[in-house]
């Protein structure tokens, strides 16, 4: 607990010495990823060689917009010149260029089912349809509120069904809460003390219960009879009987006001400058959901990291204090660093002795090095919203035909549901997913020349050869071009159909292997 102590008046002293948010003007986050980039490299080394423009492409699309990119965006961000990345970043962080209103949409969208997914992980049991949280937030990060705003908002709870019904969601205790904010704005998973003092760090009963407390009156106001505690009062609780006022972690106890005023005080103090796990852990959750392992890889237990573990976290969250936790900032300041843009590698600890090909002949990646850009597993919506767009299938409410509306997604996205990972580098997904994609309704029609619009495209151009029908599908499916051996291979194959029919056939076959290839799962 003194190390605690410590190290929160160490960031108290900090926040003295901050500007202003205004002070430091970054509107594109260029001046942020340089310092990403400088300090990176006192930590990892140099960094890694970037990886190619298709590459980049697919990331960028599907972390920022939620899905993979058409061919003609492909061929227009290659139009770009020699700046295209910075362009495409813009373009997409903050809707700027002709499809503007389309990324604002799909990066709000993006951004809400990521932290719908923090707030609530896979495994929770849910009191209700997530839906009204995921608009909820939705709707703040379309409109830009500050990532500090919104966590003051989740920890105020004016109601129950404040900020998108959360508490309800999470089963409507104040126990439960107070674990899921824990957990989601500071990186500490509190709740191991409920029932007793924390055996392994320093969290006793009175931290969580003192917080749980703040949310004592909300307990009444379910009505809830299984509920497991009994509030005596506004910033009181009771459990087993013994009676926990409101209490700040770090801190002392709070002085005991009706539920709205102390949470008001709850949420200030949560999200301020002298808090230090709060930015800190907002910048580890971003990185981990655009670079795939955190900076500190155990984002939920940032209170076991070292403090030489800490010191890049708490001088980065300590900038996104300065340009006033503008997300959009953030996202795009990451997405423009030499790491978000580098080659995928292992991490060192993942890398064999002997496999010369996991590192860069150049010398400019060492195993020794701790920086990891592992394969990620896109979400189950991203999924399915990389089939719609690879597919060209229509989106149209009043198209019966349209799978987003018919009752497919929602199939398909409870089904990849159930083996979603813990953090994007998870792949857990089983033979009931695999057979999904590989014979369901989406895949069946994508093969079939009648009914599938990117196969009929693609077959039907007149200008095209073999191929070109190829590169299309798999710019069109795996964003990058087949190889030299693939083209050759595919072409082979389609020179042994001796009738038009066989060879349309042949490209729906093609198509199917592609759909069904671990590489359209992953952002590579």
């Amino acid at each position: 607990m003194m190390q605690m102590l410590a190290r929160a008046l160490l960031f108290f002293s900090i926040s003295l010495s901050y500007l202003s948010p205004n002070a430091w003007a970054d509107s594109r986050g260029n001046e942020l990823a340089g310092w990403i980039d400088e300090r990176g490299q006192d930590v990892f080394g140099k960094p890694p060689r970037k990886c190619d423009d298709l590459t980049f492409a697919r990331r960028v699309y599907l972390d920022v917009t939620g899905r993979v990119p058409s061919v003609s965006e492909l061929r227009d961000f290659q139009e770009l010149g020699d700046d295209r990345r910075e362009v495409l970043i813009d373009q997409l962080v903050y809707g700027e260029g002709p499809r503007g209103d389309i990324y604002k949409r799909l990066s709000a969208q993006t951004l809400s089912r990521q932290w719908r997914r923090v707030l609530l992980p896979p495994g929770t049991v849910v009191n209700g349809s997530a839906e009204s949280l995921e608009a909820w937030l939705g709707d703040a990060f379309a409109s830009r509120t500050p990532f500090d705003e919104i966590m003051r908002q989740l920890a105020r709870a004016t109601s129950v069904e404040s900020a998108g019904g959360y508490y309800v969601l999470v089963g409507a205790l104040p126990e439960n809460y107070a674990g899921h904010l824990s957990r989601a704005a500071l990186g500490v998973r509190i709740e191991c003390a409920q029932c007793h003092d924390h055996p392994f760090v320093d969290w006793k009963q009175t931290d969580f219960w003192g917080l749980a407390a703040f949310y004592s009156d909300l307990a009444r106001a379910t009505n809830d009879p299984n509920a497991s505690t009994m509030a005596k009062s506004a910033g009181s609780i009771e459990y087993e009987g013994v009676s926990y006022p409101a209490k700040f972690l770090w801190a002392g106890e709070a002085l005991n006001q009706d539920g709205t005023a102390l949470r008001s005080r709850l949420a200030q103090w949560l999200t301020s400058p002298e808090n230090p796990y709060f930015a800190a852990t907002a910048v580890n959750r971003f990185w981990q959901h655009l670079v795939g392992r955190g900076l500190y890889p155990d984002v939920e237990n940032l209170d076991l990291a070292s403090p030489s573990e800490r010191e890049w976290l708490d001088e980065f969250g300590q900038r996104f204090s300065k340009i006033g936790f503008d997300v959009h900032v953030l996202v795009a300041a990451i997405c423009k660093s030499s790491w978000y843009q580098a080659e995928s590698i292992p991490a060192a600890g993942d890398i064999d002795a002997g496999d010369v090909d996991a590192k860069d002949p150049t010398g400019a990646v060492d195993a020794s090095e701790r920086f990891a850009r592992n394969l990620k597993v896109i979400s189950p919506e991203q999924v399915f919203d990389s089939l719609e767009q690879s597919l060209l299938l229509p989106v149209s409410r009043i198209d019966p035909s349209s799978s987003r509306w018919s009752g497919d997604r929602l199939q398909l996205v409870s089904r990849l549901s159930e083996t979603t990972g813990a953090t994007p580098e998870d792949y857990a997904a089983g033979i009931p997913q695999a057979l999904l994609l590989m014979n369901g309704k989406m895949t069946s029609e994508a093969i079939d020349l009648e009914r599938s619009r990117l196969l009929r495209a693609v077959v039907e151009s007149p200008f095209f050869g073999h191929s070109d029908r190829i590169e299309t599908l798999y710019l069109a499916v795996l964003t990058r071009e087949p190889t030299s051996d693939e083209k050759a291979a595919l072409s082979e194959y389609l020179d042994t159909k001796a009738t038009e029919p066989a060879r349309d056939r042949a490209y729906g076959e093609i198509l199917w292997t592609l759909l069904n290839s671990p590489e359209f799962v992953l952002c590579r």
